[in-house]
């Protein structure tokens, strides 16, 4: 239960900070599909694999602060999507999040940019009952992942 107190309260507070932002000025939007693949830590007892597809969109400002958004489908859970904020630093992205479903904290990182897209890396914890369905029954996920972008704009 603190973890799950000191996890909202970060989220909190980095919605704040995210709100003195509202009157600087988007810089960079990128469209770009995404693919995962990782392993969940189910039930606490076995490891198992999965994989998605989504669809998303980001918006960077003046100060390299990013709000992005995925939406796609999922296997096992079907359909899954992600909401997260963070800092661009040089050509590297890291942001924390929320995933709605299954229900998970995370923290992504980007490497090795190029034009065509970037890969990129999330460790997601889940602080509620792993026997909860909004969870999947999964305790965490490690994933990776490629994104092609389709449309930046400047």
């Amino acid at each position: 239960m603190k973890k799950l107190f000191v996890l909202t309260l970060l989220f909190v507070s980095l919605c704040n900070t995210s709100k003195a932002q509202e009157t600087s000025k988007i810089k960079l939007t990128n469209t770009f599909v995404e693919w995962n693949f990782g392993v969940a830590y189910i039930f606490e007892e076995f490891v198992a694999p999965g994989t998605s597809v989504l669809w998303g969109k980001s918006f960077v400002d003046e100060n390299n602060l990013i709000l992005e958004y995925e939406l796609g489908f999922a296997m096992p859970s079907l359909i899954t999507g992600k909401f997260g904020i963070g800092k661009k630093m040089n050509s590297t992205v890291v942001t924390f999040g929320i995933r709605p479903f299954p229900f998970n904290f995370y923290l992504q990182s980007s490497y090795n940019k190029s034009k065509k897209g970037y890969w990129i890396a999330s460790l997601e914890f889940n602080p509620l009952d792993s026997e909860n369905m909004v969870s999947f029954e999964s305790k965490a996920i490690l994933n990776f992942g490629y994104r092609w972008n389709l449309k930046n704009k400047q």
